[in-house]
Formats: C-alpha cells, structure tokens, sequence
C-alpha cells in the first residue's frame, strides 16, 4: 500500500480492508456492494489514482474545482495534478454505454441532487458561449426523465448528465482521501455513552472536553433515485463540541456531519489546530 494510503488508514485508524467503507462514510456515501461489484472495483481505481498524488502538492477540494472546470461550470485555474486527477476520473466511464451508467449510478446511491448537477454540467457545455435563463428548468426535465425512463430509453442528453454525476462523486470521493491523507488528527480515547462519544485531552495545562453526538437539526436526507442493496440508514447528523476549564465556560463546535467517523476525525483535526495555536475557542 502507498504512503498515502497508509496515512489515511493510520488517521483514521482504521484496517487497509475497511479504509474504502470508512471513506465512503466521510463522504456521505453507502459502502458499494460487497464482493467484485463495479462499483467497488471503480472506487479502487479511483483512490489508486488520487493516492498516486503528490503528498503536499493539492488542497482537499481540488480533484472537485477540477472536474467542475472540465464541466465548465467553473472558470479556474486548477493545479496540473488535480486536472491529472479529474481526467483520469472522467476516462473511467466515458464511453460507458446506458445500461452500464444507470448500473453505476444505481450502485453509488446517486441521488436527485447529483442528478441535477450532471443536467446542469451537460447543459452548461452545449450552451458554454451562450447561457440559457431556461437551464434550470431543463436540467430538472433531464432529472424527471432518467429517473422514469429505463436505460434503453435515455437519450444523449440523459447518459451524459448521469456520466457527469458520476464524474463529481468519485471526484469528492478523491477529495476525501487528500484531506484524509493530508490531515494531522490527535488520536484521542474515545468512549461511548448513550451513543454520545466522548474524550479529553490538556492543551498548556487546561483540560479541554470533546463530544461528538447527534446534530439538532440534522440535514434532510437525500435519498437515491434508484433501490441500493446498502441504503444509508435513517439518516443521522453529527456534530463536535470542544470545551475547556473546569465549568467549560469557553467551547467550540461544528457541524453537521455525514457520520460518527467524520465529526471525531474533524474534532481531533481541531485538537491539533488548538495545540498549534492556529485556532482558539
């Protein structure tokens, strides 16, 4: 396993077998099928790419803003590597055929949102030198159309929107594994109560308490468009909260987060920004 790899299992403490799973649960995503799925076999093809990286040389977001450039619903400047990145990405199922896209899309849990994201890309590069005020409304007409109709019956416009869609989740899915693998987060001893985690740690000798639980008002959840074998649960939002000095007077949080993993990884990433004075309660 490469360096980057190897650092985003040590940072999330987790096995090499599970670190796919525990990213896709950062990202927001059910874990693909189980065995020799496509899916599962294109999320490895993927991280093997993004891992292949640079350390030091992107910023976590930077494989997205690319694959938002190539769509053309962004007019940036990008890193070469992170253009590197997208490309390879987009190389992955462009010239899939409908059936073998709708199989993806339905694997990935792909969801409304994502769906109109793709419409909005592919309208966007037809219509690059001359917008139309219509765009939304089409774009969700796309949306409506390939969640009703079966793969034979999509037209151009329907398989490249969902070959777009696609094109943005695995990108957010490489732009986890930097952010991951690029992250210094202090482990800290986690226990739970009553689904409540909870840890402490002394930063320059003041006892700072971190919580992790459920979100007060969590985000509504996206469902998919089309049945997952593995749906994410009735979906729930967590956030942290760090606190220091024996009444806890001074605190922090943040939030909402796809998952447990994700708000602990953060509030030991913030730990680690406090102990370096680059951030204060």
């Amino acid at each position: 396993m490469n360096d980057r790899l190897s650092r985003a299992c040590l940072n999330l403490r987790v096995a090499p077998a599970d670190l796919l799973e525990a990213l896709c649960f950062l990202a927001g995503r059910p874990s693909p099928p189980a065995g020799s799925h496509p899916v599962r076999r294109l999320y490895r093809h993927v991280l093997h790419a993004a891992a292949s990286l640079p350390l030091g040389a992107l910023q976590p977001g930077d494989v997205s803003a690319a694959t938002e450039v190539r769509a053309g619903l962004l007019n940036a400047d990008v890193p070469p590597p992170s253009d590197a990145a997208a490309r390879c990405i987009q190389h992955t199922v462009d010239d899939l055929g409908p059936a073998d896209l709708w199989s993806l899309a339905r694997g990935t849990a792909m969801t409304r949102d994502d769906l109109a994201w793709g419409a909005a890309a592919t309208l966007a590069r037809e219509r690059l030198e001359q917008p139309d005020s219509l765009d939304d409304i089409a774009a969700q007409t796309i949306v409506d159309e390939i969640a009703e109709r079966t793969p034979c019956r999509w037209g151009r416009h329907h398989s490249d929107a969902v070959r777009a869609a696609l094109y943005r989740s695995l990108a957010d899915l490489a732009d986890v594994l930097l952010e991951v693998s690029e992250a210094s987060p202090t482990p800290l001893a986690w226990r739970t109560d009553d689904d409540v985690r909870r840890a402490s740690t002394v930063i320059g000798g003041v006892a700072h308490d971190v919580v992790v639980h459920n979100a007060e008002n969590p985000p509504s959840s996206a469902q998919p468009v089309w049945h997952h074998p593995s749906p994410p649960a009735a979906h729930t939002a967590w956030q942290w909260r760090i606190t220091n000095g024996p009444t806890g007077r001074a605190y922090h949080g943040c939030g909402p987060f796809h998952s447990a993993l994700a708000a602990r990884h953060a509030a030991e990433c913030a730990i680690t920004a406090l102990a370096a004075g680059r951030c204060s309660l």
